[in-house]
């Protein structure tokens, strides 16, 4: 009998510490995992915090930097002022690109508080570039010689024109567009005028516009039921207020403004931005034409990598749920862009002939 309770006894005692090791076991595993946990968040936060101290301590330098222009400018040659500016603008573009392989980690409002920045620097120093060193409106030489006109872009109606450096069009400030003020035009740029070059578009409505080559950047502002065919950009894209247009383009960054109602065929290296935007479709970069690969290759932008269907949305900050202010296009049969250029080219001459008779009867009359 007492074989029995000594056996009974031992077999609870064993039971127990059964228990008590798996009950320390889970615990350990459990501080465990916590303790990963906290190692994880401890490198992301360490990361955050390092992103913000450099990202902040080199927009603070380029700011004074481009101060320091303005402080020197009067003492400064202009050949110093000509390579200041351009290390300035390559400062800028290194800043933007550490901003955008760091976007994994970082909130949108960060990223939203720091492409503010890089916006304010960009405009600061454009302002730089023009009021230091500006652009020569005369020549004065031993001799006197006759004004050059500025030379036109290629601008359609299938009249190619003999130069080859694209018109800039005024606009009530200093700046001076590539494009500007142009409605119901077939606008080409050749590949020696857009090539490494900044083009800049402004108020266009009812046009279809295209960029052979490989520009340097591309800025629009306020376009209207416009068409844009353009090669690999080298860098950046900018466009605002577009409304109803479509565009196919192929750059490193994109940023979209105040748009509405567009669609974009697109190829982008980052992460693309849209902000005060509806109804925006995106779908992939389908362009093509015989010097696309030269041009990707010499603009330098990574054909394989293409990122078109990550977009942040600046006004949608919930990372749960998708956007309402951009879609992605899915089953839609992709454009036959040489068949849209002959329907403008040939819409427009249809327009033009009957203008010319309207004219005419005016005349008679």
């Amino acid at each position: 009998m007492e074989d029995t309770l000594d056996g009974d006894t031992g077999s609870r005692k064993d039971l127990i510490l059964d228990r008590i090791n798996k009950r320390d076991k889970d615990r350990k595993n459990y501080l465990d995992v916590k303790s990963e946990q906290r190692s994880k968040e401890t490198v992301q936060n360490e990361g955050v915090d390092y992103f913000a101290q450099t990202f902040g301590q080199r927009a603070y330098d380029i700011e004074k930097s481009i101060l320091m222009l303005d402080m020197n400018s009067g003492d400064a040659p202009l050949p110093d002022l000509s390579k200041r500016l351009p290390e300035i603008t390559v400062q800028i573009q290194e800043l933007q690109r550490y901003l955008t392989a760091s976007t994994m980690f970082l909130s949108d409002f960060k990223i939203k508080s720091c492409q503010n920045m890089l916006n304010a620097l960009t405009s600061s120093n454009d302002e730089a570039r023009q009021r230091l060193m500006p652009k020569k409106k005369f020549g004065f030489s031993g001799k006197k010689t006759a004004p050059k006109q500025k030379p036109l872009p290629v601008v359609v109606d299938g009249e190619p024109q003999e130069k080859k450096t694209p018109k800039k069009e005024q606009s009530g400030s200093n700046f001076t567009w590539t494009i500007a003020n142009r409605r119901n035009a077939h606008i080409v740029l050749t590949a020696d005028e857009v090539n490494g070059q900044d083009i800049t578009i402004s108020n266009l409505s009812e046009c279809l516009v295209e960029l052979q080559g490989h520009p340097g950047s591309v800025q629009i502002s306020k376009a209207t039921q416009c068409t844009l065919l353009c090669g690999p950009v080298a860098r950046s894209f900018f466009a605002e207020q577009l409304d109803r247009c479509t565009v196919a383009i192929a750059c490193q960054q994109l940023r979209l403004h105040s748009s509405h109602s567009t669609r974009i065929y697109l190829h982008v290296t980052c992460r693309a931005i849209i902000e005060d935007c509806k109804k925006i479709e995106i779908g992939e970069f389908n362009y093509d034409y015989p010097e696309l690969e030269a041009d990707y290759a010499a603009s330098g932008l990574n054909k394989s990598q293409n990122n078109y269907t990550d977009v942040a949305d600046f006004n949608w900050l919930s990372p749960d749920v998708h956007s309402p202010n951009w879609s992605l296009l899915k089953d839609h049969p992709a454009p036959n862009w040489n068949a849209l250029r002959r329907d403008f080219l040939s819409n427009n001459n249809n327009n033009n002939d009957k203008e010319e008779k309207e004219k005419e009867t005016s005349t008679i009359i």
